[in-house]
C-alpha cells in the first residue's frame, strides 16, 4: 500500500471508530444523575409502630407506643411529626417525646374540611429540611401517605403514578385524601408552569 492509501485507510479507521466512542460518552438523559439521589420507599420496623416505611431519613408510619420510642431513639430520630388529632392519642406523646429529647410537631387533620392547602404547605416546608432524620405518622399511615405524596411529586419530583403507588404502599387508602392531595399536586404545578414532574 502507498503513503497516499495508507493515509485513507487511517482517516477512515479512525472516523470509524468516532462514532461508538459518541455513544459512550453521550450525555446523560435529564434527571438521569438526580434520579440515583432520590431514596426508594422500604419496609422498616419500629419496635410495635404500625406499618413502618423508611425512605431515606424518613419514616412514614402509624402509631407508636410509649416503649417504641426507646426504638425510635435508637434510631437517631430526632424529629417526630404526627398527622393526629387531639383526643387521638390516649397517652401524652408531647411530653413522652420531650422527655426522649426529640421535637414534636403537630400537623393535625381528620375529616375532609380540615385536610387544606396549609397542611400539605407546612408538611412540605418540613421534609424539605432533610437534616434531621424524622418519623412522620398518623393512625394507621393512610393520612400519611396522602400527603407525603404532594411532597413526593412537587418537591423530589417523582412522577405521579410512580409516587401515588408508593404511597398506597405507605398506607394510603381513603379516596378524598388521594383526591385532595392530587387535586393540590395538579394546581402547584399549573401555577409554576409544570405540567408533569421532572424524575421517573
Amino acid at each position: 500500500m502507498n503513503t497516499s492509501g495508507f493515509k485513507v485507510f487511517v482517516c477512515i479507521a479512525l472516523f470509524s471508530a468516532c462514532f461508538p466512542l459518541q455513544s459512550v460518552f453521550a450525555q446523560p438523559k435529564p434527571g438521569g444523575s438526580e434520579k440515583s439521589k432520590i431514596a426508594n420507599v422500604e419496609k422498616a420496623k419500629l419496635g410495635k409502630t404500625k406499618n413502618v416505611h423508611q425512605c431515606g431519613n424518613l419514616y412514614l408510619a402509624g402509631q407508636f407506643t410509649k416503649e417504641d420510642i426507646k426504638t425510635i431513639a435508637e434510631k437517631k430520630i430526632t424529629r417526630v411529626i404526627t398527622l393526629r388529632t387531639d383526643g387521638e392519642v390516649k397517652w401524652d406523646q408531647a411530653a413522652a417525646l420531650k422527655d426522649a429529647k426529640m421535637d414534636f410537631i403537630k400537623v393535625p387533620f381528620r375529616k375532609p374540611e380540615t385536610l387544606t392547602d396549609e397542611v400539605f404547605d407546612k408538611i412540605r416546608k418540613l421534609l424539605a429540611d432533610k437534616s434531621k432524620p424524622t418519623l412522620f405518622h398518623c393512625g394507621s399511615a393512610n393520612r400519611v401517605g396522602g400527603v407525603w405524596l404532594a411532597y413526593r411529586v412537587l418537591d423530589e419530583g417523582v412522577d405521579l403514578k410512580t409516587a401515588l403507588a408508593e404511597a398506597k404502599t405507605v398506607g394510603l387508602r381513603t379516596k378524598f385524601i388521594e383526591e385532595k392531595a392530587i387535586d393540590y399536586i395538579k394546581r402547584q404545578q399549573k401555577k409554576s408552569g409544570k405540567s408533569g414532574s421532572k424524575k421517573k
